[in-house]
């Protein structure tokens, strides 16, 4: 299994930042502004998260909006695909070509392009009103210690420097059952950054089917729906999420996670995933 470590190792030191050293990166920039405090004021330059949009197009049908930072845009149509339940997570061969223009991707792709001209068209953080016909069952014998999850969480803060840099970035990850983090991504919009994730898993030929998906955004019905789509066994995040996801993870025997603060969690549905060593 190839595994990609996010490092977060750079040598540029900005005075007006945060404090920590990270490299340039193009999911932010720098921006003056007048910084108050009390009765002073000072200006100074600011990082401040870039957001952009992209139109994806499918057998050249447009399908959805992206409102995305713009970086690993392929990773993000492929996790997109398979989230939303156009392929399966071992249908990526079907995919014939990805090309990366400007503001738009373009994809082809070996399904039926009738059925996409009927769906809605939503521009939210790239979702549509597509519904799979089947959904993966997911794995009932993958197991997870909590503090695998714990961990994984932590590093969410830890290797987000998009975040620790602006405030305005989330971040997912994959991790196996042993703790390693296996793909790490930041975006702007936390739907963004699942499927960046999902995607830059299944290009590095990760089995995600035997992983846990961990974010930083609320569970919400669209997310947890990804999770389920991809055929994660269990989803985790810091934050907290809704009864219309916690109905949709019982009924596909997700485990479902949120409100992970060591030493707390509250499992939502599919305990038994849970295991102490």
């Amino acid at each position: 299994m190839k595994k990609n470590q996010y490092t977060g190792n750079s040598s540029v030191k900005r005075e007006f930042g945060r404090g920590e050293c990270v490299a340039p990166s193009s999911l932010y920039t720098t921006i003056a502004c007048t910084e108050i405090s009390g009765s002073q004021r000072k200006q100074i330059e600011a990082d401040v998260i870039i957001e952009e949009v992209f139109d994806l197009f499918i057998n050249d049908v447009h399908l959805t909006t992206f409102y995305a930072s713009p970086r690993e845009l392929e990773e993000l149509a492929v996790g997109f695909m398979v989230c939303e339940g156009f392929i399966g997570r071992d249908d990526i061969q079907n995919i014939l070509s990805i090309d990366i223009g400007p503001k738009r991707i373009d994809c082809k792709i070996n399904i039926d392009v009738s059925q996409l001209f009927d769906l809605g068209r939503v521009e939210r953080c790239g979702t549509t009103l597509f519904t799979p016909r089947n959904r993966p069952l997911l794995p009932k014998d993958v197991f997870f210690v909590p503090q695998v999850i714990f961990n994984a969480v932590g590093k969410l803060k830890e290797w987000g420097n998009a975040w620790k840099k602006t405030g305005g970035a989330h971040s997912s990850l994959v991790c196996d059952p042993s703790g390693n983090i296996l793909v790490f991504c930041e975006d702007i919009g936390r739907s963004c950054s699942v499927d960046k994730a999902v995607g830059k898993a299944l290009l590095e030929g990760i089995d995600i089917s035997r992983c846990a998906l961990v974010t930083t955004g609320r569970l919400a019905g669209t997310m947890v729906s990804k999770a389920i789509n991809s055929g994660f066994p269990l989803m985790a995040s810091k934050g907290a999420t809704v009864k219309e996801a916690v109905l949709l993870a019982q009924d596909a025997d997700l485990t479902l996670v949120g409100f992970v603060r060591e030493p707390n969690m509250y499992v939502y549905s599919g305990e038994y995933r849970l295991i102490y060593a």
